[in-house]
């Protein structure tokens, strides 16, 4: 089996049921925060009771665990050496996200479903696998070689963002007039018919104490004519160029 879907009562309940309690209690926190113990016990009966109705669960050592077949999935969220989350705006501007997790167990997808009610984890192949379903959850045009188009500074960037979500169509003042203008204005166009919002990638890296750092992001922006990449985030120079295969692959 190379996939389990899980509500995320059923979710949270696997964490408390393998020993995770801290990210256990940080989803309870997120999803039930006002729902008091008694009512949470009685959900988590539920939970398990659709678990063991799944074929996941066994009783062992006088309470519920995972089978050893399926503790993997679990594992999987909580034990990677890093996490890739991809990011996107749906046609009704909601935020969408996915995120491959790497472990020693190998290379895991997790999806969220349903305005996250229901996690899908998945086994991957390898990161290849993950690479392709990264291109089809953007779902933008890419090319073999990138073309370079400007780099701004944080304040510019910040700028050209701010005019874009206030619907301002005018040119900014700051943008270069380069050889490469074409591309500066159809980048700046695409950039307003989305009134600044930008999709995402991002990879996530933890310590010895499972605490994340973000190592690497690029925003991704799906445009009329083709789509961009933005790199550069961390270091506050933002260099944006046309979407290509490798640049996407970078952040693997």
């Amino acid at each position: 089996m190379d996939q389990l879907s899980l509500s995320i009562e059923e979710l949270i309940f696997s964490f408390y049921s393998e020993g995770y309690f801290e990210q256990g209690m940080s989803l309870k926190e997120a999803y039930y925060p006002d729902v008091e113990d008694e009512r949470l016990g009685f959900l988590f009966e539920i939970a398990c009771r659709s678990l063991l109705a799944k074929g996941v669960l066994e009783f062992q050592n006088r309470q519920y665990r995972y089978k050893a077949e399926y503790r993997h999935f679990i594992q999987a969220m909580n034990d990677a050496s890093h996490t890739i989350k991809a990011s996107r705006f749906g046609d009704k501007d909601e935020e969408i996200s996915t995120s491959f997790h790497t472990t020693q167990m190998g290379v895991y997808a997790h999806h969220t479903l349903y305005d996250q009610q229901v996690h899908q984890i998945q086994k991957l192949k390898d990161d290849q696998q993950a690479e392709e379903q990264v291109t089809a959850f953007f779902n933008i045009q890419m090319s073999d070689h990138p073309e370079s188009v400007m780099t701004l500074q944080a304040e510019e960037f910040e700028k050209l963002l701010e005019q874009a979500s206030e619907a301002k169509k005018e040119w900014p003042s700051f943008l270069p007039r380069a050889e490469n203008e074409e591309l500066v204005q159809s980048f700046v166009s695409d950039v307003q018919t989305r009134k600044g919002k930008m999709d995402s990638l991002m990879k996530v890296v933890y310590d010895k104490n499972n605490t994340p750092d973000v190592e690497s992001m690029l925003f991704v922006i799906p445009g009329e004519k083709q789509s961009w990449l933005v790199s550069g985030i961390k270091e506050s120079e933002f260099r944006v160029e046309t979407a290509h295969r490798d640049g996407l692959r970078s952040i693997f």
